[in-house]
Formats: structure tokens, sequence, C-alpha cells
């Protein structure tokens, strides 16, 4: 079972404006797998896996006015690439990170 987030920004003209930016820093992480598509980017942490263990441990996908984000597994390596994620969007302009009922997520 995944959890769900949606990472909203302040300033909605940043984002449209800076989404090649915010792409270059998702491929730029150490757990980055993968991208499908033009939209959706794959995060895999670099911890020992198990065979059966799914192809992707994140999945971010860059909406029009929003990034929906999907964890299934949050090993070590997958929680301090999204806080060096986040601390960057957060140095550019303001952002939030709630949960699918919208409530604050504390990231």
């Amino acid at each position: 079972m995944s959890a769900e987030f949606v990472l909203s920004f302040d300033d909605r003209g940043w984002y449209a404006s800076h989404r090649d930016g915010l792409k270059r820093q998702i491929t730029r992480l150490e757990t980055f797998s993968s991208c499908v598509g033009a939209h959706e980017f794959r995060l895999v942490g670099t911890e020992p896996r198990g065979a059966d263990a799914w192809c992707y441990d994140v999945r971010l996908f860059l909406e029009d006015d929003r990034v929906f984000l999907e964890i299934s597994a949050h090993p070590a390596s997958i929680e301090a690439d999204l806080a060096q994620l986040f601390g960057w969007v957060r140095s550019c302009t303001g952002m939030s990170v709630d949960d699918e009922d919208g409530a604050p997520s504390g990231w």
C-alpha cells in the first residue's frame, strides 16, 4: 500500500516557469531511476532489495499545477533525497506537502 501526497506551490507561476529545473533536480537525485513519459519520475532506494521488491519506491507525477507523489517505500536514501528535493524547492518558493485528504504531512 502506498502513501499519496500532493506538492502545492504558493506561486503557481514559479512552478510553471521552473518545471524543467525541477525535472533536472529530480534526475540528479542519487535514487533517481527512470522517467516514464515526460511527466513520471521514479526513485529507487540504494539499500539492498529483496528479489520481490517493486521496481520503484517513489513515483513523482509532474501535473499542470502541482506534483503528485506516491511513496511505496521510504528507506533512508529515499527520505534523504526527498528532503533534499523539498529543501531545494523551498529555497526557491513556498511549498506544502499534503496527504491525499489535504492535511499537512510534516515533510
